[in-house]
């Protein structure tokens, strides 16, 4: 039997722009020169980060990246639209915050900064989760509004409108210890909120809104760990009213769910779902058990009605990250699949480390590996955006490095190419 109690939640980070931390200076991995890891802004603390996501917090039209520091109960906003970074933390209000979504709840048209926050990192049965709102004036300054607390640690809060009344509510992730939930919190006007239950079981990491199957409202779809390994979808009625289907599910007590993204990846015009399994923190798996052949990367393809198809992707252990992203700038979306791989649970003798693996797309949703071996490792969350104004994506992404060996960083950019060229 699986030990929730074992899993820790794992989510599951200009002039600034220069040094080159891995590698030589226009190194790729594969050995042909072009791979970069660069510092978007310095760490000297060595943080531990949960959480990269890009958002436009005051509204002028670029993106800011938003890091999120559990263990120093802060997040980090950094802005490079000036041509440099600039940097601010936020922390009145915050316990252990782990992830956050820009949205304008109000309809005021000044957005604010939606907080999931899980009270402590590590396994708790304590009702220490709550959702938190940052709420910002013309002079820079802040408040915070508790809007959901005692339940179970928070690991997801997305707003959107799920009740298609014309405000944003809030899906919530309570993923807890033995006991959690899935819940929507309805916006009924005025600051207050009505908490809707989807799912009584513990272990979501993460519930994004999404249109699913084109009919122009929005559903959910929710990664559950814990006691059940499951990709689920809450079809929406239009009204708010969800019905749960299953899309992929193990019985293998040792799956590790870690997490999952939405994309387009085949460009056909709908939703696919990506999904992760990784978690490296079961300390009860059975004896001959090998992480590189239950672990890894998966897609659902989209039939453009909200029928899914699942297609495996590769396996490597320790997959939690997975992030669609043109690595090679030939038009479609290859994969970068981070890891968190610790020594302690699988001795790099037996199994040599792998940090991230990208899957390079031929265009028909075919990928070729290429693994990464000497990068930053425990990269687990990373998110595509423009956070220097030049009209390209960026990839960043920050190690959840809990104070283990190797080379790690809180905020990195992942630059691939010299002078335009791709890395191949």
């Amino acid at each position: 039997m699986r030990l929730p109690a074992t899993l820790l939640v794992l989510l599951l980070l200009a002039a600034p722009l220069a040094g080159c931390l891995g590698g030589d200076d226009g190194g790729c991995s594969d050995g042909s020169g072009r791979l970069k890891f660069v510092e978007v802004v310095s760490d000297p603390d060595t943080i531990t980060v949960a959480n990269v996501r890009f958002g436009d917090l005051d509204g002028d039209g670029s993106e800011e990246i938003f890091a999120t520091h559990p263990i120093d109960s802060e997040i980090a906003h950094v802005d490079c639209s000036s041509g440099t970074c600039v940097e601010e933390r936020f922390s009145e209000g915050l316990a252990a915050p782990v992830r956050t979504h820009v949205a304008d709840l109000d309809g005021d048209g000044v957005n604010e900064l939606v907080v999931a926050d899980i009270g402590i990192l590590f396994p708790t049965s304590d009702l220490v989760g709550k959702v938190v709102i940052l709420s910002f004036d013309e002079n820079g300054g802040y408040t915070s509004e508790v809007i959901l607390e005692g339940v179970g640690r928070v690991a997801c809060a997305e707003a959107a409108d799920l009740d298609g009344d014309g405000d944003l509510d809030i899906v919530v992730c309570i993923f807890g210890d033995t006991e959690g939930s899935v819940v929507w919190l309805e916006n009924t006007g005025n600051g207050s909120w009505f908490s809707h239950q989807l799912d009584h079981r513990s272990g979501a990491i993460h519930a994004f809104p999404f249109d699913a199957d084109g009919d122009g409202d929005l559903d959910i779809a929710v990664s559950l760990s814990q006691l059940s390994e499951e990709i689920l979808i809450f079809r929406n009625d239009g009204i708010g009213n969800f019905q749960k289907h299953v899309l992929a599910s193990s019985d293998n007590t040792s799956f590790g769910m870690s997490g999952i993204s939405i994309s387009d990846l085949d460009q056909d015009g709908d939703f696919d779902i990506l999904y992760t399994n990784g978690d490296t923190l079961d300390m009860d798996t059975e004896e001959g058990f090998d992480p590189h052949v239950v672990h890894g990367a998966a897609w659902l393809e989209n039939d453009g009605f909200g029928g899914f198809t699942e297609h495996e992707l590769t396996r490597v252990w320790g997959a939690y990250a997975n992030t669609p992203f043109d690595y090679d700038s030939d038009g479609d979306l290859d994969i970068i699949v981070g890891t968190f791989q610790l020594d302690m649970v699988y001795s790099p003798i037996t199994y040599m480390h792998i940090d991230m693996v990208i899957l390079i797309n031929d265009g028909n949703q075919n990928f070729t590996r290429q693994d990464i071996t000497d990068g930053m490792r425990y990269m687990l969350t990373m998110d595509v955006g423009d956070f220097d104004g030049d009209g390209e994506d960026d990839l960043v992404g920050g190690s959840h490095r809990l104070g283990f060996p190797g080379d790690a960083h809180r905020m990195i950019e992942l630059s691939w190419g010299v002078d335009g060229q791709a890395c191949t």
